[in-house]
This record gives C-alpha cells, sequence and structure tokens, in this order.
C-alpha cells in the first residue's frame, strides 16, 4: 500500500512539473502567421487568421522592402519573431507577403464610360489612395471623397447646379470588380458600368 501511495505521490509530481514547463515554454524562431490584414496603423498590423485568432504584430523599424505597407482585408503571410521591449515578449514581423490583394486595391484609380449625352466623351472619377475623389468631365457633380465598406462604394460629392450647392452621398452596391470594369448599382439598378482608364493611352 505504502509503495502504491508513494508511486501516486511521484506520478503526480512528474506531471505537475511537465506541465509547469509546458507554460514556460516560448516560440524562439521564426514563425509564419497566414490571415487576413483586420487592421493597420505605421507601426503595427492586427491579422485575423486562418484558424480564426486575432493577433498583434509590430512592424516598427522594419525594412520596408520585406515589409511593405498593407490595405484592409490583403490577404498576407507574415513571417515574425519574438521580440522584447522591458521584459514584454512581442511579435516582430521580418517579412510580410501579401497572397491576395484586398478591393481596396483593385477600386484605386480611375474609372471612366461614355457620356450618355455625348458618347464621344467619356465621363467618370478617380478614386486616390487616400480617400479623396476627382471627378472627369463633370462640372456640376464634384466627388469629393470615397470609402469601400464590404461590398458597398461610399461616393461623396458636392452636386452644382440651377443656382444652388449641396453636399451628398451616394451609397453604391459593388455588383463587379476586376483589373479592368466596375460595375455599379443603386438599389437594384445599374447606375455605372465603367472601364479602368488606360494611363498610357
Amino acid at each position: 500500500m505504502k509503495k502504491l501511495f508513494f508511486f501516486l505521490v511521484c506520478s503526480i509530481l512528474l506531471l505537475g512539473s511537465m506541465a509547469s514547463c509546458k507554460k514556460t515554454v516560448t516560440v524562439k524562431g521564426p514563425q509564419v502567421i497566414a490571415g487576413i490584414i483586420f487592421d493597420a496603423t505605421m507601426n503595427n498590423i492586427v491579422v485575423v487568421t486562418n484558424q480564426g485568432d486575432t493577433v498583434s504584430i509590430s512592424t516598427m523599424d522594419t525594412d520596408p522592402q520585406k515589409v511593405p505597407g498593407v490595405l484592409l482585408n490583403d490577404s498576407v503571410e507574415v513571417t515574425c519573431v519574438n521580440d522584447s521591449i522591458d521584459g514584454r515578449i512581442y511579435l516582430k514581423a521580418t517579412a510580410l507577403t501579401i497572397t491576395v490583394h484586398s478591393p481596396y486595391y483593385y477600386i484605386q484609380g480611375t474609372w471612366v464610360e461614355p457620356n450618355p449625352i455625348a458618347p464621344k466623351e467619356m465621363q467618370g472619377f478617380t478614386l486616390n489612395q487616400d480617400g479623396t475623389a476627382t471627378s472627369i468631365n463633370m462640372a456640376s457633380l464634384l466627388m469629393k471623397r470615397w470609402n469601400l465598406i464590404d461590398n458597398t462604394l461610399i461616393l461623396n460629392y458636392q452636386s452644382i447646379g440651377n443656382g444652388q450647392t449641396f453636399n451628398g452621398a451616394d451609397t453604391l452596391n459593388v455588383v463587379k470588380l476586376n483589373a479592368d470594369s466596375l460595375v455599379l448599382s443603386k438599389n437594384g439598378t445599374i447606375t455605372w458600368k465603367l472601364m479602368r482608364e488606360n494611363k498610357e493611352k
């Protein structure tokens, strides 16, 4: 009976020791985190991993050639290492690859379509990287800003005409978006069928 008791005590101590050791283990070598950019600042990115975890990764003092800038909803693979400041361990990026660009990347640029009144003239707008927008051949409708939320494009504009000027916003559903085409609808009706302007022309 004493031998059995001694064996049980030893087993418990051994298991406790193993559990204690497991808690103190840290990953020292590089690891690769794959997922989608949820948030991004100048010195940090937040990635929702393919496993559904949310991970904060520092990009402070990284090489921009190896860790380029990202946009929300970019799919990425980030190589990280453990680093520390004042004893606090955190993840730091050493390399980043964008595997799939977000719609923010594809929708930026200049989009035009034939003017319904003068088909030989093109009209449309430019969506700039900083969130501003400009009109093309639309003197009475001045595009000011844009934002893309999920599959919805919000265009803020200033309308000028009939002696009145007012600010407004169009909420448009993105029906189609690729490298060359942008189709937008409102309340189920197609309002824009645009093509990307080729600046080389």
